[in-house]
């Protein structure tokens, strides 16, 4: 779990430096990643293992790789589905690529309920609720401390 952790903390350091590319531009223009990421984490005393979590991370091989790299892909759904939500009829024909690039099994599952799920769900799921016309705030407890 923290292997996965850490390559999607870092697997897009390298564009602090190069910046994201669209992918207009990455049909077109490379960067230099691998030099950004060998200037960023020599200074770095820590260097070599986030070196080697992000080597590992661009092979694509390891299970951990496989599926930090179908969260990044999850996260970019999760950002389309909202721009569809939200009234951009673009982002819905760029979402069957992206559920094409998911891997693994419960990555899969995951897409689907994106899909299957409105954007404000989590958070707007109870409309009827009360408190979204008075919106009282409940008491927070509180402990103190001697």
């Amino acid at each position: 779990m923290a292997k996965v952790m850490k390559m999607c903390l870092f697997h897009d350091l390298a564009e602090a430096r190069t910046s994201d590319l669209n992918y207009v531009h990455q049909k077109y223009a490379a960067s230099d990643e691998e030099s950004a990421i060998n200037d960023l984490t020599s200074t770095l005393p820590f260097g070599n293992d986030m070196l080697s979590t992000l080597e590992e991370f661009q092979k694509r091989e390891s299970t951990e790789a496989i599926l930090a790299k179908d969260a990044d892909n999850l996260e970019w759904i999760l950002s389309l589905r909202e721009e569809e939500d939200t009234g951009n009829t673009r982002a819905a024909t760029w979402i069957p690529s992206a559920v094409k690039r998911i891997k693994t099994d419960v990555a899969k599952d995951l897409a689907n309920q994106i899909l299957t799920t409105k954007s404000d769900e989590w958070w707007f799921s109870d409309k009827d609720d009360e408190w979204w016309i008075n919106r009282s705030q409940k008491k927070r407890i509180t402990s103190k401390r001697y």
